[in-house]
């Protein structure tokens, strides 16, 4: 026979676990991660593809700008977001400074994460 305090502890575990799940489930109006990756290209052809060159097969822009394989390369084990949000504020080098919001910021990083193919 279980002690009360056991049951209440078992108790406790199903519902740490209950609710854990349901904050990992999906909404169905929660964009998948290809739609943010889409929204991301989307945004890096309009916003950034006068100076870079945007795409998977690298290639440098006539600016001199790196190309977004290889900032997915440089950028690999850092916060590329927190370099986005500089970016965003004050520029980078020579690049200006481009006005993005939060949610533009997910969906470039996550679009120039998904051009390095290389295990994380």
């Amino acid at each position: 026979m279980s002690s009360p305090v056991s049951t209440v502890l078992r108790l406790l575990l199903i519902l740490a676990a209950t609710a854990s799940l349901g904050a990992c489930a999906s909404t169905p109006n929660e964009p998948s991660k290809s739609d943010i990756v889409a929204r991301g290209r989307a945004l890096a052809l309009s916003e950034c593809a006068q100076c870079h060159a945007v795409g998977a097969s690298g290639g440098r822009a006539s600016s001199g700008a790196p190309n977004f394989a290889s900032v997915a390369e440089r950028y690999r084990d850092t916060r590329l977001d927190w370099e986005l949000e500089a970016i965003s504020q004050v520029g980078h080098y020579r690049m200006p400074r481009k006005q993005l919001t939060s949610s533009e910021i997910a969906d470039i990083t996550a679009y120039i994460r998904s051009l390095d193919h290389a295990p994380r």
